[in-house]
C-alpha cells in the first residue's frame, strides 16, 4: 500500500572546529645603554700613573635595586680580559645583572683614556654612573639609552579600527580594544613576558561563530610607535605562528539509482 509518504534522507558536512588563531608582536633592534669614563692626568701632569686609581657608584635603587660601589679601579686599567680590568670589576658589583661590554680609547689629548660602557639589554636604562672615590680627575657622560618600545598602536578588522592600544597593553586591554570593534564578537588573549625592549606578543584567539573560518590578518596601524634608541626604529606585525580557522570548502557529488 503506497501512503505518498516522501523519503526524506540528510546529507551533512562537518569538519574539525578550529578556532582562528593571530599573533601580534611589537619589537626593536637590542641596544644597551651606552656611558663612557674618561680619566685624565692630575693637574700639572701629562700622563696616567698606574698608581692612580678611582672607584665608581652605580644607584639602582629607583627600579628596585641597590647602592652599589666598586673596587679600586688604577687609572691605566685594561677594558676587559683580567680580574684587574674595568669591564669585571664594574661586573662584580650585585647591581649589574651580567658583564657589561667595555671598550678603551687611545690616549687623550690630555693623556687619559675614554672608557666606552656598554651596560646589559636586560638592564635597560640605568641611572648614570657615579665617581665614589678618586685620585685623578674622572668625567662620566650618559651617550646613547637603551632602546626601548612606547608609544601606541592600533588595530583594524573588516574596515573598523580600534582605539589606540599602549605598547604594553595587558590582556584585559588588548581584549576590550578588539571586542569594541563591531566586526569582532569574542576574543581570547594572551601576553607573553615583556623582553628586554619592552616588546611583547599577544595571541589572539576568536572562538566565536560570528568570526568562524579562515579570517583575514588583523591590519597594524603603529605610526604613534617609537622607541627610545638612536635610530627610533620599532615595529607592530602580525608574525607567523598562528592557526587558520577551520572551513568548508569545495564542492561534493550526489548520486542516486544508477547512473551511466
Amino acid at each position: 500500500m503506497n501512503l505518498d509518504t516522501n523519503e526524506v534522507q540528510t546529507i551533512t558536512t562537518d569538519t574539525k572546529d578550529v578556532d582562528e588563531v593571530q599573533i601580534i608582536q611589537s619589537s626593536a633592534p637590542a641596544q644597551g645603554q651606552i656611558q663612557t669614563v674618561t680619566v685624565s692626568p692630575p693637574p700639572g701632569e701629562t700622563t696616567l700613573n698606574a698608581l692612580y686609581s678611582f672607584s665608581l657608584k652605580l644607584d639602582t635603587t629607583d627600579s628596585g635595586g641597590s647602592i652599589q660601589y666598586s673596587g679600586q679601579i688604577s687609572a691605566t686599567a685594561d677594558a676587559s680580559g683580567s680580574r684587574l680590568s674595568l669591564e669585571e670589576i664594574v661586573g662584580a658589583m650585585s647591581n649589574v645583572n651580567t658583564l657589561p661590554n667595555i671598550s678603551k680609547s687611545g690616549m687623550n689629548p690630555d693623556g687619559g683614556f675614554t672608557y666606552t660602557v656598554t651596560f646589559p639589554t636586560s638592564m635597560r636604562n640605568v641611572p648614570e654612573l657615579e665617581v665614589y672615590l678618586s685620585d685623578i680627575p674622572i668625567s662620566i657622560t650618559m651617550v646613547e639609552s637603551a632602546n626601548l618600545l612606547n608609544g601606541f598602536f592600533r588595530l583594524e578588522y573588516g574596515g573598523v579600527v580600534t582605539d589606540s592600544i599602549p605598547i604594553d597593553a595587558d590582556e584585559a586591554q588588548m581584549q576590550i580594544a578588539l571586542e569594541g570593534l563591531s566586526s569582532i564578537d569574542e576574543v581570547v588573549i594572551f601576553r607573553s613576558d615583556g623582553d628586554d625592549q619592552n616588546g611583547y606578543t599577544w595571541t589572539i584567539r576568536f572562538p566565536s561563530d560570528g568570526n568562524g573560518g579562515d579570517l583575514e590578518d588583523l591590519i597594524v596601524h603603529s605610526e604613534e610607535v617609537s622607541s627610545t634608541g638612536a635610530d627610533g626604529s620599532a615595529s607592530v606585525q602580525v608574525i607567523s605562528g598562528g592557526a587558520d580557522g577551520s572551513y568548508i570548502s569545495g564542492t561534493f557529488s550526489i548520486e542516486f539509482g544508477e547512473s551511466n
